[in-house]
């Protein structure tokens, strides 16, 4: 008979290879006792929350360093002023502190502690504002670093910050009306070099005059166009100060005080602007004289005194005088009436007005070191301002514009 089968086997296709290899796979994988491949081992749970800061800072100045974040006691991390930061913490109740805000910079909302909850994120909100930097603030010299540097701090001692780190001397700052400039007295190359303007960071100097060997206490016109200084001048008796004036761009330089008769010596020194531009105060070898911002109609007070300072309204001149062997505060209305604001036990000297006229800071001596007080207007309540063990002077209280 003949076959009912072909010779051969018919050949496998491609697919049905596959179809017989994916067989012997399950054959294999069931002959070991597994169905399938095994899933990946669950995640851990949490043990943390989120705890997220979000941070706005509104105002002017703003300090671009941004603040500084502490949670429960740890080193302080940078924080932007405008920005979120978050951080992991596990559950539970956390202490929060936030420093390291520029002097002009105040914190206006900030949780002192915060909840975390697990797995949670939770939001704390930081808010800040900030003022202009030189705004109702108190300019001065200090020997904290060595020696004289320019300083600023709140008119209630707070918050004080270096402005100048070059190491050169420095002497009676005094902020511009527009709280943009400092005018100072520069010690430099050896000699008193001649009044600089600074920048309100005391960044930048830039010379406005160099008159003489010895110009210093500057004085800004209430307009802001011009300053006063005193400068030094050759004479037959040695060298003797006048007032002069120039416009804040360096020019227009004159002499504003008179000479004297040949044979006579007089000294002038620490002249201040009338509030309305007018007129200046200013002492000619320890008495107070009144004089017209053109040079003329020179008066006598006959008051003694030195480094006098014009009320915001313009009715009192306050000044240091020395009575009874001991320079103290003194102030006199338009009658050059004078009456005692203190009775320091050494010295009390340099008085500057407060913006609103109610109160004067000034530098007291004790134990021969200069500190900064503060005061009311009419004497009482004299407050030291900070607990420097080093000389500090000069001081400035900027307008609060």
């Amino acid at each position: 008979m003949v076959p009912k089968y072909p010779s051969h086997p018919p050949k496998m296709t491609r697919r049905n290879n596959l179809g017989i290899a994916l067989l012997l796979s399950t054959a294999v994988l069931s002959a070991c006792g597994g169905d399938s491949i095994a899933p990946p081992p669950p995640p851990p749970p949490p043990t943390t929350g989120t705890l997220e800061f979000n941070i706005v800072t509104i105002g002017v100045d703003i300090d671009a360093d941004g603040f500084l974040l502490a949670v429960d006691g740890s080193v302080p991390k940078t924080i932007p002023a405008n920005g979120t930061v978050s951080m992991s913490l596990p559950p539970g109740t956390h202490t929060v502190a936030i420093s390291g805000l520029a002097f002009n910079c105040d914190v206006t909302t900030a949780p002192a502690s915060a909840d975390v909850v697990l797995a949670t994120t939770t939001p704390a909100d930081v808010r800040a504002s900030c003022t202009p930097y030189l705004r109702n603030a108190i300019v001065y010299t200090s020997q904290q670093f060595g020696i004289p540097e320019v300083m600023v701090m709140r008119p209630d001692g707070s918050r004080s910050e270096r402005l100048t780190t070059d190491q050169l001397s420095y002497s009676a700052p005094v902020v511009s009306p527009d709280g943009q400039t400092i005018a100072v007295a520069w010690y430099l190359g050896g000699g008193w070099n001649g009044i600089y303007l600074m920048d309100r960071f005391g960044k930048t100097h830039t010379k406005l005059v160099g008159n003489s060997n010895f110009d210093g206490t500057p004085a800004w016109s209430p307009d802001g166009t011009k300053i006063a200084f005193r400068s030094s001048l050759h004479g037959p008796y040695g060298d003797y100060g006048r007032i002069f004036v120039i416009n804040r761009d360096g020019t227009g330089l004159r002499q504003l005080t008179p000479e004297v008769a040949a044979g006579d010596y007089k000294y002038d020194d620490g002249a201040a602007w009338s509030p309305d531009g007018t007129r200046l105060v200013f002492s000619r070898s320890g008495v107070l004289f009144l004089i017209n911002a053109d040079g003329t109609g020179l008066v006598s007070t006959g008051v003694t005194g030195e480094y006098p300072a014009w009320s915001p309204d313009g009715t009192q001149i306050a000044y240091g005088s020395v009575s009874g062997g001991v320079e103290g505060i003194f102030a006199m209305d338009m009658s050059f009436t004078p009456r005692r604001l203190t009775t320091a036990v050494q010295s009390d000297q340099w008085p500057r007005w407060s913006p609103d006229g109610l109160q004067l800071v000034f530098q007291r001596v004790e134990n021969n070191v200069f500190h900064l007080y503060k005061m009311s207007a009419d004497g009482s309540g004299a407050t030291r301002l900070n607990n420097v063990t080093q000389s500090e002077s000069g001081p400035h209280w900027s307008r609060n514009f």
